[in-house]
């Protein structure tokens, strides 16, 4: 079995980077679940991790009400901000990256890689590689 070292290798890559292709959104945009349908947290379950002060004081509106389990559950009404937002994000539906580099894993720099104009160029320049690939194999078989 050989060894081929990390550099030795070419990765083809399709980006499309959060930082210049996603904005922040609100919960709406975003299509958020808890948004749109409200949430519920076990009590129990925020007293133990030391939420419950900051989940019920945070200015949203819910109720308490027992569960089939017994146990008591804050239910948060649908319509207002979760407490996920910031992690919401939208597409600004910029086109993507394309990119091929030597390297894979860490050893793969997407900053020392080659960008493609369009997508077509990419996809030849894969399948060239891929016959180079495949003639290499050919000639040791």
């Amino acid at each position: 079995m050989t060894f081929n070292p990390d550099y030795a290798y070419k990765t083809y890559k399709i980006m499309s980077p959060v930082e210049t292709h996603y904005r922040h959104a609100t919960c709406e945009e975003a299509g958020c679940l808890a948004y749109k349908n409200g949430w519920i947290y076990q009590k129990a379950e925020l007293i133990r991790e030391n939420l419950l002060y900051v989940v019920t004081h945070a200015g949203k509106r819910y109720r308490e009400q027992e569960g089939p389990d017994g146990e008591i559950y804050l239910a948060f009404e649908p319509g207002q901000q979760c407490f996920q937002y910031r992690a919401h994000r939208v597409s600004l539906e910029r086109p993507e990256i394309y990119i091929a580099g030597r390297g894979r894993g860490r050893a793969f720099d997407p900053r020392r890689a080659s960008k493609f104009d369009r997508a077509d160029q990419w996809v030849e320049s894969f399948a060239t590689h891929q016959e180079i690939i495949k003639s290499a194999f050919e000639g040791v078989l």
